[in-house]
């Protein structure tokens, strides 16, 4: 039997979440001279009007001043099914670059930013994407800045055709190839009467050389957590898992680097990101007990042991939840490793006791106030989202709470981070900020530091994985995120790009 899976339209998951929209006082948080808020373009962000066509530049020579605007622009989920796990990194993105603008831009230019809500819907962003396009400024727009699976794959063959680098939280393994790819690999997969077959599977990434993200690939990511439960003492590893794309695109990556590492393989199990607690501790039960039963007819079958899990943060609870109930009920010590996207600084909140110990998260960033790990950025990220939230406060726009300080608003803030130093090197060079150019810079950073917040980053001209580490974290019996040293790297074989 031979499978085809075509990677270029793994779209799933998860999208960005703008904050308060059509509020006009938001506009005021860019900085008096101009710039966007949040609900649409305020036009020209000031210091000497538009740029023209070739948008902000650098002066001959590699001189450090910068005239004219740079332009961006912002797709957010103020109203979709993930907004919650999206604010923060949404208004990191904001706060980061509304910093530089009070601060005077990017050596003298200031960023004029629109953002529009697409509600987690791919069409509507479509419909963004086709508006912006038509209007008169888009020449001089260098930047877009995306997120979830579904709207990066629907624009990343559009900014291709139209030299726009996409700057998403997407980490698709398909999206970090600039090139195409197509690679047929034999994928081992367990049926439901226990029994492994090998199937041939084409694996194809169409290229998308204007996508950019920092974060560790998500297959990279679940080859990395397969390493780590082998080295916990993991016999078998079972994937669970949604049946959106964003959730079984790493399976082929995560159930061969399994193999190839020693670890026996379980059987699937769907659990929809739609679904209850009641479904997915049903479910649960109910699969260990086969488990057992099979050891009962087989001696020497070992049962499942691991879980590697592909979906979101509150699916992520409710799998905790089943797991703790499953394991009291049949007496035994399953534990599960997530995802990027499955596990934060929220989930002991949904969770409780049953995710403390049980649970580990791979995260590519540092969790946010994480002090143990030296990361020099992080006093800087804690003062730009308390000054943001007392800012928004005092216009009345929003509380000054603390719901987002947590690792999505870190994971915004290395995204903008990222943008400012393609920029920078743009204009050192003397060059004007366009999109072509952008893109060239970004492919020059090599091994730069972003302040410890993430590993060092690495593009190139034909590959986009920008690094290949993850964190390892647990919950603590307080409730809060507790590093596990060390971190795992592994190497991001040729081989293994866009899958």
């Amino acid at each position: 039997m031979r499978r085809i899976v075509l990677l270029g339209f793994l779209a799933g998951g998860l999208a960005a979440c703008s904050a308060i929209l059509d509020i006009p006082s938001e506009a005021k948080l860019v900085g008096a001279e101009g710039g966007a808020g949040a609900g649409g373009s305020a036009g020209t962000a000031g210091n000497g009007g538009a740029a023209g066509a070739s948008g902000a530049a650098g002066k001959a020579g590699g001189s450090t001043d910068c005239t004219g605007t740079i332009r961006v622009r912002i797709l957010a989920d103020l109203t979709g099914a993930t907004a919650g796990v999206s604010v923060p990194y949404y208004k990191a993105e904001m706060d980061y670059l509304r910093e530089l603008n009070e601060k005077g831009g990017v050596r003298g230019c200031k960023i004029e930013i629109d953002d529009k809500d697409y509600a987690y819907d791919v069409n509507k962003a479509q419909q963004i994407y086709d508006a912006w396009k038509a209007a008169p400024e888009w020449p001089e727009v260098s930047a877009i800045f995306g997120f979830g699976s579904g709207d990066t794959l629907k624009l990343a063959p559009l900014v291709k055709e139209d030299k726009k680098p996409l700057i998403s939280a997407s980490y698709i393994g398909s999206l970090a190839s600039p090139v195409p790819v197509d690679v047929q690999v034999k994928v081992p997969e367990v049926g439901p009467t226990f029994e492994e077959s090998l199937f041939p599977t084409q694996l194809k990434s169409d290229g998308y050389p204007y996508n950019f993200f920092a974060g560790t690939d998500y297959s990279t990511g679940a080859r990395i957590a397969m390493f780590h439960v082998k080295q916990q003492g993991s016999k078998r590893v079972a994937m669970f898992h949604c049946t959106a794309a964003y959730c079984t695109g790493p399976i082929p990556a995560a159930r061969t680097y399994a193999k190839a590492l020693g670890l026996g393989l379980g059987r699937d199990l769907i659990v929809e990101l739609t679904e209850d607690q009641a479904t997915y501790s049903s479910k649960v039960l109910q699969y260990f007990q086969q488990e057992l039963d099979q050891k009962k007819k087989d001696s020497s079958y070992v049962p499942v042991d691991w879980v590697w899990m592909g979906n979101t943060t509150k699916t992520t609870a409710y799998l905790g939840v089943a797991l703790a109930e499953m394991n009291k009920a049949l007496g035994l010590n399953v534990k599960m490793i997530v995802n990027t996207w499955g596990f934060d600084e929220t989930l002991y909140a949904a969770c409780g006791p049953a995710c403390v110990e049980n649970v580990l998260g791979i995260m590519p960033f540092v969790a946010y106030n994480d002090t143990t790990r030296g990361a020099s950025e992080m006093a800087k990220v804690i003062e730009l989202h308390d000054k943001w939230r007392k800012r928004e406060a005092e216009m009345g726009i929003a509380p000054a709470d603390a719901s987002h300080r947590n690792v999505r608003y870190v994971q915004g803030y290395v995204s903008a981070q990222l943008f400012q130093m393609g920029v920078e090197r743009v204009l050192t060079a003397g060059k004007p900020v366009t999109g072509e150019n952008l893109k060239e810079a970004l492919e020059t950073l090599k091994s730069v530091d972003m302040g410890g917040l993430c590993d060092r980053l690495t593009f190139t001209a034909v590959d986009h994985r920008p690094q290949s580490t993850e964190a390892i974290y647990k919950i603590s019996a307080a409730g809060t995120l507790e590093n596990i040293p060390p971190d795992r790297t592994i190497s991001t074989e040729s081989s293994w790009l866009g899958w």
